[in-house]
């Protein structure tokens, strides 16, 4: 089953999240299992036992840079796409992040984001 994980401190953008990937996903026949996360201690202690396909990380400056490079260490091969009020693109780059946003983010701008970390994760586990 395909798995997507949204990691977030706001729960109110983490369920907006979760519903505009649900409604890109339905417009594409995809049903994959959602799940949203606020706290990062049991989200990192959770995906030593199963890993997401995909996952959604939105935290604030350094706490998201953290994060995403723990992350990264934890989970080589899932896809990321790291939403930012800092613009960290430049790491995002080295750490091979599948898509990055700086903040305010538009739902247009959520919505490429999505089609990129879709694309290229898909892309990659063919290979």
């Amino acid at each position: 089953m395909y798995r997507i994980a949204v990691l977030t401190d706001r729960t109110r953008d983490g369920r907006n999240y979760v519903e505009q990937i649900t409604r890109f996903c339905m417009s594409r026949g995809l049903l994959p299992q959602i799940e949203l996360h606020n706290d990062q201690e049991r989200f990192f202690h959770g995906i030593l036992d199963e890993k997401p396909s995909c996952i959604v990380l939105a935290l604030p400056g350094v706490a998201g840079l953290n994060a995403v490079e723990h992350l990264r260490s934890l989970c080589p091969d899932c896809g990321i796409m790291w939403c930012s009020d800092l613009d960290f693109s430049l790491q995002a780059f080295r750490l091979r992040i599948e898509y990055f946003l700086l903040e305010p983010i538009t739902p247009e701008a959520f919505s490429h984001g999505l089609t990129v970390l879709f694309e290229t994760h898909m892309k990659r586990n063919r290979n």
